[in-house]
């Protein structure tokens, strides 16, 4: 089942998106605890927002929608990323969050779609190809990491 995130689930997202940071091929932020997530889930607006892929009362991942920008012309613009547990990878449950988020977004009223991915990690590449994402471009040096420059590539998704 996929649900929007609650308050309770904040510890548990916390963990899966810091395994995530600690890899430092995901992500570029900082880790997270319970009352950052908290915040987000608090802060983010009716067009926004955490999805949790929920098993067996156990969360095995979770995805998010947000605003790709304050200004209003990127209005009908939104970023969206998908983590999962490590133990649940490779079982499918990535995929039925991003076909959700993808729905979602519609619902929203969201016409593009933006996935920023570090470009070493043609795993993840690969897996938003097959959703209908196409690389854009890439950012040389855009985030320093572990002590390493990184490159990121930008996908897209256009919704009719």
């Amino acid at each position: 089942m996929i649900r929007p995130a609650k308050l309770k689930d904040s510890k548990l997202i916390a963990n899966i998106y810091n395994s995530y940071i600690s890899l430092g091929s995901a992500s570029m932020d900082k880790p997270k605890n319970q009352q950052d997530i908290a915040q987000w889930l608090n802060t983010y607006t009716d067009r926004e927002g955490v999805f949790v892929f929920e098993e067996d009362n156990n969360i095995k991942g979770w995805g998010i929608i947000k605003k790709y920008s304050d200004r209003y012309g990127y209005r009908f613009a939104c970023e969206t990323s998908v983590y999962v547990h490590k133990d649940h990878k490779q079982q499918g449950i990535g995929g039925k969050i991003n076909a959700y988020l993808i729905d979602k977004a519609k619902a929203f009223n969201y016409k593009h779609l933006t996935a920023k991915i570090f470009a070493s990690n043609t795993a993840s590449i690969n897996f938003f190809k097959k959703f209908g994402y196409t690389v854009v471009g890439k950012q040389h040096k855009i985030g320093y990491v572990n002590n390493k420059w990184i490159d990121m590539i930008i996908m897209e998704k256009l919704i009719d």
